[in-house]
This record gives C-alpha cells, sequence and structure tokens, in this order.
C-alpha cells in the first residue's frame, strides 16, 4: 500500500508528501538557493504566415536545433565554415548555398548528405579565420555580404572585424574618446613588414602575428636578442606584426561578455600568462559599472555589434588593462552554455523580425514561463527588448 501511495505522489520517502511544479516540470535549487526549471522549451510562435530559413554557422557540437526546437515559423540548418560554397547575384535575393556533406554529423540530424539552401538570415557562431590558408573562409563571408543577408552580428561588423589591426583602431577611437581611466586599452606597436622592427617597446613584450586567435601566434620575449631571432623567422611570412608591453604584475583576467542587452563578467585564474590555454578557474562576478561601460562603448562599433566579448586583465595594484574584443564567435562558459544560447535564440528572433517587418508576429503565453529567457516574439509595431535572464 505504501508503494502504491507514493506512485500516486501522496506521500514520499520519510513520509513527506511529494509535489510537484505546475506542468510537471521538475525543481531544482543552485547553491545560491535560486530555483531553476529543467524542463523543455515552451512552444513559441515567431510567425504563422511565414517560415523564415535560418543558417547557423558553428560547430556541430553545438545542436541548435534543439535550442530553436518548438519556434513556429523558423527552419534551422546548420553547418560550418568549411562546408559552404556561395553564389550571389546583385538584387537577386536569398544567396544560393551548396553545403556540403558534413564528415563527422551530429547522429539523426540530416547532415550526413550534402544539400543545398537559400538562407534568410545568418547566425554566426565559429571563426571566419582558422589556422592557415585552407582554413581562412574569408570568401564565403563576403559571398554572404554580397547578397546583403541579414545576420547576427552584421555582416558588415565582421567583415571590418576580420584584422586585428583595423579593430584596434576603433578600439583606440574609444579611448581618446573617454580617456585611458574609463576605457585603459593597453599601448600597441604595428609593424607591417620584418624590416620594420627596428624600434619596439621596452621589454618584455608579447608578440602576436596577423589576426590569429584563441592563443595561437602569439609569443613573449625578455630579450632583444630573443626578438631578433623572431624577426629573422617573420622574414619567410607575409604577416604583419603587433607588440604589447607584458603585463608582469597580472592578478586575473576579466572577461565581460554581451548578448543583446544582457552583459556577464567572468574572472578567470590561469597560471600561465596566456590566460586561454590550459586549465583555469573560471568564476562570474558581478557586473560592475565599468563593465557595463565597456560594453555599451563596444557594443557601437562597426554599426553595431549584439554578441561580443571584451577581454582585460586585472594587475594587483588594482588597475585594468583592455586587451582586445572577440565578435560573434566568442565561446560561452560552460556553466551558462544553455542560457546564453537561449539569449542568442530571443536575440535571432527579435533581429529576423526587424528584417521582415511583413511577417506575421504572435505571442505565446506560455514563453513567459520560460526559465532563462524570454522569446522575442513581438509585433512590428510593438518592438520589445529581449529581457534579462
Amino acid at each position: 500500500r505504501k508503494k502504491e501511495k507514493e506512485k500516486r505522489g501522496e506521500k514520499g520517502r520519510g513520509g513527506k508528501k511529494r509535489r510537484r511544479g505546475k506542468g510537471g516540470k521538475k525543481k531544482k535549487e543552485d547553491k545560491s538557493g535560486t530555483t531553476k526549471t529543467t524542463a523543455t522549451h515552451p512552444r513559441v510562435v515567431y510567425s504563422t504566415t511565414h517560415t523564415r530559413r535560418v543558417l547557423v554557422i558553428d560547430n556541430d557540437s553545438r545542436d541548435w536545433d534543439t535550442v530553436f526546437e518548438g519556434v513556429q515559423g523558423v527552419e534551422i540548418d546548420q553547418c560550418e565554415w568549411e562546408q559552404i560554397i556561395v553564389q550571389a547575384d546583385s538584387g537577386g535575393g536569398a544567396p544560393h548555398l551548396n553545403i556540403r556533406p558534413n564528415t563527422k554529423p551530429k547522429a539523426g540530424k540530416g547532415r550526413e548528405t550534402g544539400r543545398t539552401m537559400r538562407p534568410d538570415f545568418v547566425l554566426v557562431r565559429q571563426l571566419v579565420q582558422g589556422l592557415g590558408p585552407d582554413k581562412d573562409f574569408t570568401h564565403a563571408l563576403y559571398g554572404l555580404y554580397f547578397a546583403d543577408v541579414p545576420a547576427v552580428n552584421t555582416l558588415e561588423s565582421l567583415v571590418q572585424g576580420q584584422e586585428r589591426a583595423v579593430v584596434y583602431t576603433h578600439l583606440h577611437r574609444i579611448k581618446k574618446r573617454l580617456g585611458a581611466d574609463l576605457f585603459p586599452l593597453i599601448n600597441m606597436s604595428y609593424y607591417s613588414h620584418h624590416s620594420a622592427m627596428r624600434f619596439t617597446p621596452e621589454m618584455p613584450v608579447v608578440a602576436k602575428i596577423g589576426s590569429a586567435e584563441a592563443g595561437y601566434g602569439k609569443m613573449k620575449f625578455e630579450k632583444n636578442e630573443d626578438l631578433g631571432d623572431f624577426r629573422g623567422v617573420m622574414a619567410l611570412y607575409k604577416d604583419y606584426v603587433t607588440l604589447e608591453r607584458y603585463v608582469e604584475n597580472r592578478e586575473y583576467d576579466i572577461r565581460v561578455q554581451r548578448i543583446g542587452k544582457h552583459t556577464r563578467a567572468y574572472k578567470r585564474v590561469n597560471p600561465y600568462w596566456k590566460g586561454n590555454v590550459g586549465t583555469c578557474v573560471l568564476e562570474e562576478i558581478p557586473v560592475s559599472e565599468t563593465f557595463e561601460l565597456w560594453a555599451n562603448e563596444v557594443a557601437q562599433l562597426f554599426g553595431g555589434l549584439d554578441i561580443f566579448t571584451v577581454d582585460a586583465i586585472h594587475t594587483t595594484d588594482g588597475k585594468d588593462r583592455i586587451l582586445e574584443i572577440n565578435d560573434s564567435a566568442s565561446g560561452f562558459a560552460p556553466a551558462n552554455l544553455q542560457e546564453d544560447m537561449l539569449l542568442v535564440r530571443d536575440l535571432v528572433l527579435q533581429r529576423l523580425a526587424e528584417s521582415y517587418p511583413g511577417d506575421k508576429q504572435v505571442d505565446d503565453a506560455q514563453s513567459a514561463s520560460q526559465t532563462t529567457t524570454t522569446a522575442a516574439a513581438s509585433s512590428p509595431s510593438t518592438e520589445e527588448k529581449p529581457k534579462k535572464a
């Protein structure tokens, strides 16, 4: 009889009455005491009159089909840059894409074979330029840009943000306008050729080759003799080089993340001088007014950035040094990955509605019960901003 009562939910172990939340959703408390719902995503309606094809460019290990699951009026196709071949005509509408088969597809997603599509919108979550000339997909980006496809981030911003030297120039303009106290961007020197590296900053320095990311193409030099050897190696290559002073009194790294209007901040501790290489301890910290200022300023670059991160260093004397920014391919912290992907989904739906105002929007009242974020599916006449999680 006791087992029968437990099945009916009348009593659980220890004689305590068992309860369930509405809709059979299970709830749990995290370490901070905040209750989080682990139910599946509620149904969201983007449009009842149109179906828009959204191309997500990302590694197949991240499943965007699940994130957009149940969104009416949106079809998702996901692939990587290396799979895309673009053909576009001026004034010809959406570009024609040949998507080559994924050599390691995720099971059950139908990406084992090649296919064609004409995207109405693009979400870019993968670096355009990887390591080596065979991993440079700038021409595919130019094809989408030529067709003027709406995207997150905008293709305009992605085109302008491909080169470190160009991005730094725009950041330096913010520094000159606000001052080094409010926007403490690190000083940098630029060398177009190896022969230009005659006058260098005071040692130690960090050399960065071209626009390499994720810790690649970066070296630290303690002596001028070592930098001279590096100069001789660079004579064999065509990349430009930037130099910046190595911050010796680094205490920890800072990353400020922005998705739409939602801002996070992280503290990263790593004993290695390359903070994004090797094992590190990542901790979410409060978003200060300073961090919010950085994010608000960077968000205005290149006509507007929707997804980006600002990387900085905090020193033992209590000062900060901004190093660089990263665009919509910025990685998300594992602890907030699912919530951040939902924030991106809402941002895409908002930008999609703005790009196609003729699509009839329908709000779903159930979407308000979603734990992490509310879907941005509003009518063109009553546009809403994405809510903070």
